[in-house]
């Protein structure tokens, strides 16, 4: 059983009283001490405000939670939309390279930089929008918020237990590995060569997705079997009609018996 000692000024002053949020982190400490820093001291929170409300004809683009795809932390979309059409939420202001950090279930590492083109648009109050200081790489900062240490810590800060959610002041006791700013430009060299190349792949493979959906649908259309696929099987496809109606004979039945919707799927006459 694990314990801990914490004096009885700590917990008053920090209002906490769980262990996990007094016990130290431990994924961070694989780093050197010497390179540890809080993010209070590479950034600074920037609480910027616009009310779009107060031009309802003028457009500008919203970015919430739901435009940024965690899995590499890249805004992926925004909403264009007029002033009189914005939500209660969309009040903060944004700056090019500006780090916008999901305060609600932040370890779902919704955290993205600000393009350019978004420079000057709003975000949802959300967001803990973090801007780095002179001497720290802006990508470099995206990239350490987004590790497991940092998520580790984001943990620990979270209240609430349907929707988790930190404080601005949080992100700012976050402790996070800061190398020498060459250190930090050759990683983030690297990791923007990688996320380029990822990205030409992924666009490479929608365009071919595209193009086959395109051919498929004029081959139905004209009633012909010219279909643009390559015969060479692939094992790990699941096509066969045979196949599939083998596979689900053998899937569990439903809680429900009487409910036989395998039966069904296949014997349409079946009531």
């Amino acid at each position: 059983m694990k314990a801990l000692l914490v004096s009885h000024k700590q917990l008053a002053k920090e209002g906490r009283w769980d262990f996990d949020y007094h016990s130290p982190p431990e994924l961070i400490y694989r780093f050197p001490s010497s390179i540890l820093k809080k993010v209070e001291k590479v950034a600074k929170i920037v609480k910027q405000k616009k009310d779009p409300t107060k031009e309802p004809d003028a457009t500008f683009f919203y970015v919430d939670i739901a435009s940024v795809d965690v899995e590499v932390g890249e805004i992926a979309r925004s909403q264009e939309m007029t002033g009189s059409e914005a939500p209660s939420r969309a009040r903060k202001l944004i700056s090019g390279y500006d780090i916008i950090i999901s305060t609600c279930r932040p370890t779902r590492k919704a955290i993205a930089v600000v393009s350019e083109d978004l420079h000057g648009q709003i975000c949802s109050t959300g967001f803990c929008v973090v801007r780095a200081r002179s001497g720290t790489n802006p990508y470099y900062l995206h990239f350490v918020l987004r590790l497991d240490s940092t998520m580790e810590q984001f943990r620990k800060f979270s209240t609430g237990s349907s929707y988790p959610a930190i404080l601005d002041t949080d992100v700012e006791k976050t402790l996070i590995p800061v190398p020498s700013l060459e250190v930090q430009d050759k990683i983030v060299k690297g990791i923007r060569h990688s996320l380029n190349k990822r990205t030409k792949i992924v666009m490479g493979a929608n365009q071919e997705w595209k193009s086959i959906t395109e051919k498929t649908i004029s081959a139905i259309a004209n009633s012909n079997s010219l279909f643009p696929f390559d015969d060479n099987e692939d094992e790990e496809v699941l096509w066969r009609y045979e196949d599939i109606l083998a596979r689900i004979h053998n899937l569990r039945p439903l809680s429900n018996s009487s409910d036989n919707v395998r039966a069904r799927l296949f014997n349409p006459e079946e009531k």
